[in-house]
């Protein structure tokens, strides 16, 4: 496993696509459900303000998911877990029926939910990253941003590309060996390569690819062109102060 030598990144912007009735639905789920603030909705497009990551669906042709992940302080899952059992299903291990996943390779933990177009969402912690000391109830406003967006297609191509464009590695998983998925980037903030048919966790439902665009801050500046349409695009961290 080769570990990450850049300077910290961030999600700046993602886009997905939704089947065009589903979009009102999204901007309901995402704004009121889980009362994140909404930027823009009209009927064909929602933008949602997700810490450091605008988080956007458009309307598309199809019915188009994903599998993405929400990034929440390390030291607030437990209350972050209490939040989401109160505003959607989350989804169990279909083995133990646990409804939390300890990733001890990762020192992190996680839980999953649907939205309303039948993507896969995740809250994510990564122990030590992003903690704030806070207690009691968990807030939307502590959503750090997206730590997780999975790109499906050839992930050999798919890494070769990422790598030469925007000095990103494989930190863990692989790219190669079959059946796996490929983490790029650094921990917390990773696009995960999968092969069309490779299950998602936890429902074990076969990885679709369709549109996407990533635009990532704080990586080499480039685009590469995705073969499911859209684009990754990355550029310098503008800091403010």
């Amino acid at each position: 496993m080769v570990q990450s030598t850049v300077m910290p990144i961030l999600f700046r912007r993602v886009l997905f696509e939704a089947a065009p009735a589903v979009v009102p639905e999204l901007a309901e789920f995402y704004g009121s459900t889980l009362g994140l603030r909404l930027v823009h909705s009209c009927a064909d497009n929602v933008a949602v303000a997700v810490g450091e990551t605008t988080f956007e669906f458009r309307a598309g042709r199809g019915d188009p998911f994903y599998h993405f992940a929400f990034l929440v302080p390390g030291d607030r899952f437990d209350a972050a877990h209490r939040w989401a059992a109160d505003r959607v299903a989350i989804l169990p291990d279909e083995d133990t029926g646990d409804e939390v996943f300890d990733f001890e390779h990762w020192d992190a933990q996680a839980l999953y939910f649907h939205d309303p177009a039948g993507s896969i969402g995740e809250l994510i912690a990564h122990r030590g990253i992003g903690e704030s000391g806070a207690t009691g109830r968990f807030h939307p406003d502590e959503v750090l941003g997206l730590s997780e967006v999975g790109i499906v297609g050839d992930p050999p191509l798919l890494a070769d590309a990422l790598v030469e464009t925007f000095a990103l590695p494989v930190w863990s998983g692989s790219v190669t060996e079959e059946g796996r998925l490929g983490f790029i980037g650094e921990k917390a903030r990773t696009l995960i390569l999968a092969r069309a048919g490779r299950p998602w966790l936890p429902t074990g439902r076969p990885a679709e690819a369709h549109p996407l665009e990533v635009v990532f801050a704080g990586v080499e500046a480039g685009d590469v062109q995705l073969g499911s349409g859209g684009f990754v695009r990355g550029g310098a961290l503008q800091r403010s102060g």
